[in-house]
């Protein structure tokens, strides 16, 4: 009898182990490529709650090497342009659920204006003395986030709330700070440079600035790119300021590294609160394709 009850337990422990083990087979995330049509450049930046994707496209050429930005918002798999009155050039980088997008664009004057897109309606985000605004994130309540360039040529972060702008600088002798992530709970994320030059990322949960480095020995470059309502972390971390980089998400303490099969560079830029992640990822045939992982 007790023969067979060993023979019982270590069949119910197979049979678990495997169970776990399809459990976690199941679980492997899903890479799927998401490419604006005729585009050689596609940056998938940001995804709300209802699965709308938004961000920008380069058909002429790379969009660092020359090419036509273009902001867009995918919804149901469609692709729809975000069209700024004006602009020379448009990038969409943040989405609310609210169905709210905010980003950037040039003017014919070739100054970059943050802007907020709102059921066609387009406000223009330029804080007091900037020379430049990437407008990056914007939560449900409407708090937009992101960096300008002052008079003096610095990079500084800011909050508008409410009409009013706040402006951040990281602490210890920063040289940049860009606040690039904002959460319903107003916990935000960015970069900064330390006085060394070298590019950290960051969370700020009230007044407390918490530096974000890739965990990985050579790391010079870490960005924190979003933030969602759980505290999960995406961006991109390398061992050179040119790159290549990889990608990463943080659930609490723990780092995975994110790369798209066969890439040869991968950055996530944004997740929404069911964990899927957004960004891009340079193919074997050089172009950039957008990209969706879904866990």
């Amino acid at each position: 009898m007790a023969r067979k009850i060993g023979v019982l337990c270590c069949a119910f422990v197979f049979l678990v182990a495997l169970t776990v083990a399809r459990v976690h087979a199941q679980r492997a995330p899903i890479f799927t490529t998401v490419d604006f049509a005729g585009a050689v450049e596609t940056d998938v930046n940001d995804i709300n709650k209802n699965g709308v994707l938004v961000g920008y496209q380069c058909s002429d050429a790379l969009c660092d090497s020359g090419g036509t930005a273009q902001a867009w918002a995918q919804v149901n798999g469609n692709f729809r342009n975000v069209h700024i009155p004006g602009a020379t050039q448009s990038r969409a980088y943040g989405i609310n659920d609210k169905n709210q997008i905010v980003g950037w664009y040039n003017d014919a004057a070739g100054i970059t204006h943050g802007y907020l897109f709102d059921k066609g309606t387009v406000t223009t985000l330029d804080p007091p003395g900037s020379t430049l605004t990437n407008a990056w994130s914007v939560n449900n309540a409407g708090i937009i986030v992101g960096t300008f360039v002052d008079t003096s040529g610095v990079f500084r972060g800011f909050i508008l709330r409410n009409g009013q702008y706040k402006i951040y600088d990281a602490p210890n002798g920063a040289l940049l700070t860009e606040i690039t992530a904002i959460n319903n709970h107003n916990q935000m994320g960015g970069i900064y440079f330390d006085s060394g030059s070298v590019q950290h990322g960051f969370t700020l949960v009230g007044q407390t600035f918490t530096d974000v480095s890739f965990p990985r020995q050579g790391v010079v470059v870490t960005a924190v790119d979003r933030i969602n309502d759980s505290g999960d972390l995406v961006g991109l971390w390398g061992t050179n300021t040119g790159g290549p980089f990889q990608g990463y998400l943080r659930v609490g303490t723990q780092y995975t590294a994110v790369n798209f099969p066969g890439s040869t560079e991968t950055r996530c830029r944004g997740i929404n609160n069911a964990g899927v992640i957004t960004g891009r990822y340079t193919g074997s045939d050089g172009n950039i394709h957008g990209m969706t992982v879904t866990p």
